[in-house]
């Protein structure tokens, strides 16, 4: 019977120490993973928690966890953790988008632009350029999104139909009808298979052909 007690003792001992075992970190990022995946925020975010809370210098569950918070509506939280994770990533794109975004839905106007322009100078990409003149535009700056959008233009050099047809946009919205198409037209000297430049073009009656093509520049 003592013997039959203590067996049970140690059993109940073993399941309780295994309910208590500290998961893996992987595991729990896998579940955090999945959870993304499936647009499942708030559960994606407290995996991802779990792992800030272990190793705050993972860049990776920083920036993923950032996301979720924006999109949560908690944009405030998610910038904090995002601010976080482009420190351990300075490079990092994807997390300087983010971080940006998280901005813009806090209301941090002041903020993102002066973010915005620190990683234009730094770069010097089209790219970011288009991101400050699309944020600009956003807000109404139209004059801060020309001058981004000439300059992405430039950077750019011809390679590729995005800073064009950000200009016609951008030509379209202050009412100038000629800018709009003849930007369309030097979107289509580099590619002329773009969807987005014959839509258009068409959308300005205008009939792609060899002769449409103009050559990129501002």
């Amino acid at each position: 019977m003592f013997f039959r007690r203590v067996s049970c003792a140690i059993s109940l001992s073993l399941v309780m120490l295994a309910g208590c075992a500290v998961r893996p970190t992987e595991s729990i990022r896998s579940d955090g993973d999945f959870a993304f995946s499936r647009r499942d925020y708030a559960v994606a975010a407290s995996h991802y928690e779990q792992i800030v809370d272990r190793h705050p210098g993972d860049w990776q569950a920083q920036y993923r966890l950032g996301i979720c918070l924006t999109e949560l509506g908690r944009p405030a939280e998610g910038r904090l953790a995002l601010e976080q994770a482009l420190s351990l990533r300075p490079g990092d794109e994807d997390v300087a988008d983010a971080l940006a975004e998280a901005m813009h839905r806090q209301g941090a106007v002041d903020e993102l632009f002066a973010f915005l322009r620190g990683r234009a100078d730094v770069t010097r990409t089209a790219k970011a350029h288009l991101d400050l003149a699309r944020y600009a535009m956003e807000h109404d700056d139209l004059d801060t999104a020309s001058v981004a959008l000439l300059t992405a233009i430039e950077v750019d050099g011809g390679r590729s139909t995005n800073p064009y047809l950000a200009r016609a946009e951008w030509a379209e919205r202050v009412g100038n009808t000629n800018e709009a198409v003849r930007r369309l037209r030097q979107a289509y000297g580099i590619n002329p298979h773009d969807p987005r430049v014959l839509a258009g073009l068409r959308t300005y009656g205008e009939t792609p052909g060899p002769t449409l093509a103009l050559p990129p520049g501002r």
